[in-house]
């Protein structure tokens, strides 16, 4: 899979922009605040229908402009399928090959996109719910009928927790809430044990490979009806069948306290992953240094991880990776970035960090116009 082309109309502070990119390698190069990120955000923004670091459609609309226009022309295997965005103050509306789309899930998973940002290095530090969020996009790059499950999973616990704020809570609507909540949940948490149980090895090759041959890195999944963590890949995994049953015998049993908080309290809803670091909680004993590399060693992990389960390499976006990685690790980095097929797009404040074999294409990035060097 890779982007063969991008035209961008009054997205931040790109005005109006128009590139055709390499399968390889596509360097951005300039000083910070001149569009960088934001070229990032708009390939993004076209695989996710949001961007990254903006909460309200209305912040990705450059200055002054009514509404903002992504295309771009996808080349998956020999299909070609060209998508297009038009986002309003707040409203976003997808197109596939000229045709609007309805429905999210008609246009998600179109194009595969993996991103790396300075702010992921926070991932061990950030609230659960972001890390659930992440691997939740994790899961669906993997398996876009996740989203599916989730999607319903979410609307049914907005109806039942609206259920159980009311001055006089239904009983029986509570009954079949938790009725239809069951069998989704399963399959909530089903899908996300076994993406961090097939992730695993490839977390712990990566980050041996660019970064510390010594330590054994491996994702933990912390299931909110378990007393024990899970980590996987160890050998050592708690059965699936006994996490599900678990969550069964939880659900059995939340109704009262449900009743007394007003909120769910059982659930996927209230899970969370971490990584351990030669089985200690990497949150905890990790240096600064570590965490950093193991937020990029679960990126690159992502890559290898849906190259090997289903024949997809999806287009990966690195943002300023320079300013996160020691000399040391830095050069390691580009060592297994220079083995990879997969379409990079790489941002940097000088053309001297990038340390690739091959550069396809490199541009330059001048307040909010982007040229074409060579």
């Amino acid at each position: 899979m890779h982007l063969a082309s991008l035209d961008i109309l009054h997205f931040r502070n790109l005005s109006q922009i128009s590139l055709e990119f390499s399968e390889g390698f596509n360097v951005f190069y300039g000083a910070n605040a001149q569009g960088k990120s934001n070229l990032l955000e708009a390939i993004y923004t076209l695989a996710f229908l949001k961007g990254f670091r903006a909460d309200r459609l209305c912040d990705l609309i450059e200055f002054d402009a009514q509404k903002a226009q992504l295309a771009a022309v996808v080349q998956n295997n020999h299909a070609t399928v060209r998508l297009g965005l038009e986002l309003d103050q707040k409203l976003r509306r997808p197109f596939v090959d000229g045709m609007p789309c309805a429905r999210a899930r008609d246009y998600l998973g179109i194009l595969r996109t993996i991103l790396f940002v300075p702010m992921d290095v926070a991932f061990l530090q950030a609230p659960p719910q972001l890390r659930r969020t992440a691997l939740d996009r994790m899961v669906f790059n993997l398996r876009p009928a996740y989203l599916i499950d989730l999607e319903q999973y979410q609307k049914i616990q907005k109806q039942k927790s609206a259920v159980l704020r009311s001055e006089t809570p239904d009983l029986s609507l509570l009954d079949v809430y938790d009725a239809q909540l069951l069998p989704i949940g399963c399959r909530l948490i089903e899908a996300r044990y076994d993406y961090l149980r097939l992730i695993a090895p490839h977390i712990r090759h990566v980050f041996a490979s660019i970064f510390d041959q010594s330590l054994e890195c491996l994702p933990v999944y912390h299931n909110a009806n378990m007393r024990d963590d899970i980590q996987l890949g160890s050998g050592h995994e708690i059965p699936l069948a006994q996490v599900l049953d678990a969550y069964r015998n939880a659900m059995s049993k939340a109704r009262e306290r449900e009743l007394a908080r007003q909120q769910m309290i059982e659930g996927p809803h209230r899970d969370d992953w971490s990584i351990a670091l030669n089985g200690r909680p990497a949150k905890l004993y990790a240096s600064q240094g570590q965490q950093r590399a193991m937020s990029l060693a679960i990126k690159m992990a992502e890559i290898a991880c849906l190259k090997a389960e289903a024949d997809i390499e999806p287009v990966f976006l690195l943002d300023d990776v320079s300013s996160e990685l020691d000399p040391v690790r830095h050069k390691r980095l580009f060592e297994y970035l220079n083995q990879l097929t997969t379409q990079t797009f790489l941002t940097t404040t000088s053309r001297e960090h990038v340390h690739v074999d091959s550069v396809a294409r490199m541009f330059s990035v001048d307040n909010g116009s982007i040229q074409h060097v060579c």
